[in-house]
């Protein structure tokens, strides 16, 4: 996916996250890792193609147009809308950030995040990414046969700007494995945080996302199985809500 199409998809979706609250350029900056200046630029043409707005204190605002784009996408909107009630209360259990994505293709689409309200907290960024990549992505991989697990690392690799080396791939074989042993996913990124993800399975038995909690290392280690537990439990009810 080339760069430009990826990040102007990041800054639409954070923005239609943002709800009726709005987000500011700066808040959208810090989320997509990008200068102000090019999210500035992007939401300008967004404006222009009538997908945002924005109110009297400028924050940005997404648009019916844009509401209307999404019901074309069955089943997205209705993961978001069945989930979250139940992500707040995982939220409300352990204040650290919350997230929800779908796999499509590939990649793992995010839908919602919930914030930590503590003040060290950790800023993920948005926009897709593939499956390998994130812990969300591990936790769908996990949950899936050998043959769809080769189908989809090989989308994943080929949306990554990254090619894992022999090493990488060695250790994410065995992350996967992992998973599928405790029942949720995790992946190291050195970055000092540690994530707990869980798979979102529908009525066909196949994972259509899943969600993960995340914030520091030292906040989230000496409780992780607790968290865990959790998420696992908060990831089933959206399953069977999903199988209703």
């Amino acid at each position: 996916m080339p760069a430009s199409l990826k990040h102007g998809l990041a800054v639409l979706e954070l923005v239609a996250q943002a709800g009726k609250d709005g987000v500011a350029v700066t808040e959208v900056a810090v989320q997509v890792e990008l200068d102000k200046s090019t999210v500035s630029r992007i939401l300008a043409t967004l404006r222009e193609l009538g997908y945002v707005r924005q109110d009297i204190n400028r924050r940005y605002l997404s648009t019916a147009r844009l509401g209307k784009l999404a019901h074309r996408r069955p089943g997205a909107q209705d993961v978001a809308a069945l989930a979250r009630e139940r992500l707040e209360e995982l939220h409300a259990l352990h204040d650290e950030a919350i997230h929800l994505a779908v796999v499509n293709g590939g990649e793992m689409l995010f839908l919602d995040y919930l914030q930590t309200t503590k003040a060290v907290r950790t800023e993920t960024p948005m926009f897709p990414r593939p499956l390998h990549e994130v812990a969300v992505g591990i936790a769908v991989l996990a949950a899936v046969d050998h043959d769809e697990r080769a189908q989809l690392m090989k989308e994943s690799m080929a949306a990554a700007d990254h090619r894992p080396t022999a090493e990488e791939r060695a250790e994410l074989r065995a992350e996967v494995g992992r998973a599928q042993e405790r029942g949720w996913a995790t992946i190291d990124a050195h970055d000092d945080v540690t994530r707990v993800a869980a798979a979102l399975i529908d009525s066909s038995g196949r994972p259509v996302g899943a969600i993960t909690v995340s914030g520091p290392g030292y906040r989230i280690d000496p409780q992780i199985d607790v968290i865990a537990a959790d998420t696992i439990a908060a990831a089933k009810d959206i399953g069977a809500a999903l199988r209703v």
